[in-house]
């Protein structure tokens, strides 16, 4: 050989495990010489880089609507018309008929339980003798409660009712609820049945059909979900780093595009386990679920549903030098270095290591710079 090369002292495997990185070291005592042109294939090589590092990390999600709820009717008659599944329904639209009349959707809080409003009062028909005394008695207390609140604050966004505060049943009222019963192509009668409205916190998504026409009408009719996808995101309950409320991560959508989400809930009960059939099966853990929103719901158009890889962020370094894992020899006398190749020769320079993140590591040393050549293992 055209130089002498000092003696390997010891071969270990040695694993490194951090930010996921894993690789094999060997112990050097001293600097070598590179391996002459005509002497074994020579040593492979890389390039020190200065990027960033990253422990961000890739879980798979799904993309879909969330959980489904039931729409049941408590009319009596029969079901005349249904909704087409997948059509979204906003405050006012007719969620399905009854008899051919109209049962409608009012957003709110507290279900309408009783009948609201003022019905006209037929003219006697025999009118009194003389007139009614000029301070007729009081008929009692208007109705006032949740419900009516519930009725007046649609009838205002629907546009039929000055905006109020009060939740008492007013003249006003009335008239209001006459005017969207003609809208409905309704008797206008001033007063609505609790059965011929639904109440629910916002719009849904018919999700699927649970009745046919001609059913009786008191039954569970629909199955909705919210108008929004989101990405529900199971994860190990061991395994919660940085997956929490109010975090930005990143989504590749099953349609090919790439967006960013916000973690909306993570759950707080962990779930059995996923069942399996593989023997790896026995290794899976119970599991939490994060509810991931879509920052912009356009870049899901086209698909209901399907897997989402979401980028969950990680600790960061910036503008670092950088070299691959398997470059680092772990020094007898403790430490790391790394194999810097000077023209035929090389040298140790020990490193200080920082961040491990997808098989790279963070280094400093003195006399390291960009773009210096070092010896790695295959």
């Amino acid at each position: 050989m055209s130089s002498r090369r000092r003696a390997i002292t010891a071969v270990v495997a040695l694993a490194v495990v951090a930010g996921g990185g894993l690789a094999g070291f060997r112990y050097f005592d001293r600097p070598e010489k590179a391996v002459a042109a005509n002497g074994p294939d020579p040593a492979q090589t890389v390039e020190i880089t200065r990027t960033d590092l990253s422990q961000a990390r890739e879980v798979t999600g799904q993309l879909g609507y969330g959980g489904s709820s039931t729409i049941k009717s408590h009319a009596t008659g029969t079901i005349t018309w249904l909704p087409k599944a997948n059509t979204a329904m906003d405050r006012g639209d007719v969620l399905f008929r009854v008899d051919n009349k109209p049962v409608t959707l009012f957003y709110g809080s507290t279900p309408l339980f009783r009948a609201i409003g003022k019905a006209a009062t037929p003219p006697p028909a025999n009118p009194p003798a003389s007139p009614p005394p000029s301070n007729p008695p009081a008929n009692g207390k208007p109705l006032e409660g949740p419900d009516i609140r519930v009725v007046k604050e649609n009838l205002t966004a629907l546009g039929f009712l000055p905006k109020t505060t009060s939740d008492k049943l007013t003249t006003a009222t009335t008239k209001a609820i006459k005017e969207w019963q003609k809208s409905l192509d309704q008797e206008a009668t001033g007063v609505i049945d609790p059965t011929t409205v639904v109440v629910l916190p916002s719009a849904v998504r018919v999700d699927s059909i649970k009745a046919v026409l001609g059913d009786p009408a008191a039954a569970d009719l629909l199955g909705v979900t919210a108008t929004d996808q989101i990405v529900t995101l199971p994860f190990d309950a061991d395994d919660a780093a940085g997956i929490k409320a109010g975090v930005k991560v990143k989504l590749a959508l099953p349609n090919g595009k790439n967006s960013t989400g916000t973690i909306r809930s993570v759950s707080t009960d962990a779930t059995p386990p996923p069942d399996g059939d593989s023997p790896a099966d026995g290794n899976k853990k119970p599991q939490l679920i994060a509810t991931i929103s879509l920052d912009q719901q356009a870049a899901s158009k086209g698909v209901d549903t399907g897997p989402v890889q979401v980028t969950v962020p990680g600790p960061a370094r910036k503008d670092v030098l950088v070299v691959p894992v398997a470059a680092l020899l772990a020094l007898r006398e403790g430490g790391y270095a790394v194999q810097v190749v000077n023209g035929t020769t090389t040298s140790l320079v020990g490193v200080q290591t920082g961040m491990f993140a997808d098989g790279n590591v963070e280094i400093t040393g003195n006399g390291l710079a960009e773009g210096q050549k070092v010896v790695t293992t295959s």
